[in-house]
């Protein structure tokens, strides 16, 4: 089958597309002929080795939609033609963490898609099954693809972590891509007012068709000021932080006392300086939201199939094209979800 394979970390160049052997499932696998896989930055960050369970040579890829062409043994309940979608990571589903709905939190098997499992830029994948969702009839597979780290992970991050409530004033950064998108819509739908950051004017149009509020353009990422201004000086109840560290400082700036900052992404792989009087002062709550559970993928797929929430892929390329699309991702050139799909 066809390929794209990481052979060393480093540059978007390094991503080349080569022939490679056919994998087979095993127990409590399928086989998966992909049709769409989705180009992530936590694609990028891993390209250029910043995950450290990550080896090369490795196949990237864990927003993967496709059809079940074979079940391995002892696989019950799955059969060929299954339409599917990959989960970012595995669960064991028997932990006390798992058993409680904290699967994203699951140690005994913490397994991720194009990390430690080969992903999606590929023809044909290895899954098990403990980490896919059935895509509904009439969803396209470019959509399909997304809908996990997208959908899923706003799911997560604005009901689950964040508990965003009607009336409240919500904050994301990031705004521009997959996560911020799908987590604009849904934080509209949940009765919230939502500000979006980007540091793009050619993004704004897409974050106001997302259903933004308000839209700050912030090309210094030093908004913190501006938030302000727009909320009357209250601040924000929620932050949804997807960038990380390099606006990690500025979301603290626009937080309302009692606010709850729910970080979600860490593009530059960087630290920050955190004061603890301002936490203590504001009685802040920092959360963390890490990954998608099968319950919360299911309710993103049914979200997206209802068309209650929008996916945004921006555009399809071929699978060949991966290295491109690495580097428009990297360089700021994308709105919303590039989308792999591997040539029949």
């Amino acid at each position: 089958m066809k390929a794209v394979v990481l052979r060393a970390f480093g540059d978007p160049s390094n991503l080349k597309l080569e022939t490679v052997p056919d994998p087979r499932p095993g127990r409590g696998e399928v086989l998966i002929r992909v049709h769409a896989c989705g180009v992530c930055y936590h694609d990028v960050i891993n390209r250029r080795g910043n995950l450290p369970r990550t080896h090369v040579p490795a196949i990237l890829g864990h927003e993967a939609a496709g059809e079940v062409v074979e079940v391995g043994p002892d696989t019950p309940g799955w059969s060929v033609g299954d339409r599917v979608a990959t989960l970012q990571r595995l669960s064991c589903g028997e932990c006390s963490l798992c058993r409680s709905g904290r699967n994203s939190l699951c140690r005994k098997d913490p397994r991720f898609f194009g990390e430690e499992i080969p992903g999606g830029y590929a023809q044909y994948m290895v899954a098990p099954v403990a980490g896919l969702g059935r895509v509904p009839e009439g969803l396209s597979w470019p959509e399909a693809a997304t809908v996990c780290c997208t959908t899923g992970t706003a799911v997560h991050t604005v009901r689950t972590r964040g508990k965003v409530r009607k009336g409240e004033t919500v904050l994301i950064t990031g705004a521009s891509g997959g996560v911020g998108l799908s987590s604009v819509q849904l934080a509209r739908r949940d009765g919230a007012r939502v500000i979006a950051v980007t540091s793009s004017e050619m993004k704004v149009q897409a974050l106001r068709e997302a259903g933004a509020d308000e839209v700050i353009v912030s090309r210094g990422l030093d908004f913190g000021s501006e938030v302000r201004r727009r909320t009357g000086g209250d601040g924000v109840d929620v932050a949804i932080e997807i960038v990380g560290s390099a606006t990690f400082a500025q979301t603290l700036k626009a937080m309302a006392p009692g606010g709850r900052v729910v970080v979600v992404g860490n593009l530059e792989t960087g630290s920050v300086e955190l004061n603890p009087g301002l936490v203590i002062v504001k009685e802040l709550e920092v959360l963390g939201a890490y990954a998608t559970t099968t319950e919360e993928l299911n309710e993103a797929l049914r979200l997206t199939a209802s068309q209650e929430v929008r996916p945004f892929v921006s555009e399809t390329v071929p699978l060949s094209e991966a290295a491109r699309a690495h580097f428009r991702l990297e360089n700021r050139e994308v709105a919303g979800r590039l989308v792999l799909v591997p040539e029949a």
